[in-house]
């Protein structure tokens, strides 16, 4: 067999990867907080020679971590970020990020994801006293009606982070204090350009 068709193969495993990538990003459209990702490839080989000799490598895989539309529903519990950086919670003892802020408030106070991960603060979850109203500053701190000043949530920036499904994200960098900005009542949609992405979902299959 010639070894032309392992070089074949590469260009056509890649075409396959970009394809799986692209349809995640047009399934997750309408997901709130959802970040693009995209995949670029490069040339492994020297390119001199059989063609066999030269491959197509995977470069990078990175989320477009431009900020999504915002959608204002004014529910006190909703919370969306913009700028970069993310919410942190806590799931099974472990620290996660997420930019998805359709948050629900149990009946202790906390604030919780859909998958029930709990809000955390600079010093642990923030327990908002159940009979009091509560308010959320641009900064993330937040004042209950009566109670004032309770905590402030933790916005944090990370130079490398991997998507893990659910809106979660696993930091695999030290985090630092983010300046994103938090507006209540309103969720941060998904940044992906649905017809943009359509249009490289054609492409790719046709490669």
């Amino acid at each position: 067999m010639s070894r032309d068709i392992y070089s074949s193969l590469s260009g056509a495993t890649a075409a396959q990867y970009q394809m799986d990538l692209i349809a995640q990003n047009v399934a997750n459209a309408n997901t709130n907080g959802y970040k693009e990702l995209r995949v670029a490839f490069e040339q492994e080989g020297s390119g001199f020679g059989p063609l066999g000799q030269v491959m197509t490598g995977e470069a990078e895989t990175s989320p477009d971590m431009r900020n999504g539309s915002i959608r204002i529903d004014k529910d006190p519990n909703h919370l969306a970020l913009q700028g970069e950086g993310f919410f942190v919670v806590g799931a099974n003892g472990r620290e996660l990020l997420t930019r998805a802020g359709a948050f629900e408030r149990n009946d202790e106070g906390y604030l919780l994801t859909t998958d029930g991960h709990v809000l955390l603060g600079e010093g642990g979850p923030i327990e908002i006293p159940i009979e009091e109203e509560f308010r959320v500053a641009n900064d993330g701190r937040v004042f209950a009606s009566e109670s004032g000043e309770i905590g402030k949530i933790r916005i944090v920036d990370v130079d490398d982070v991997t998507p893990i499904g659910s809106a979660l994200w696993r930091p695999d960098a030290p985090m630092r204090e983010s300046e994103a900005q938090v507006i209540q009542g309103a969720l941060e949609g998904s940044n992906v350009n649905p017809l943009r992405a359509m249009v490289e979902l054609v492409e790719a299959s046709r490669m």
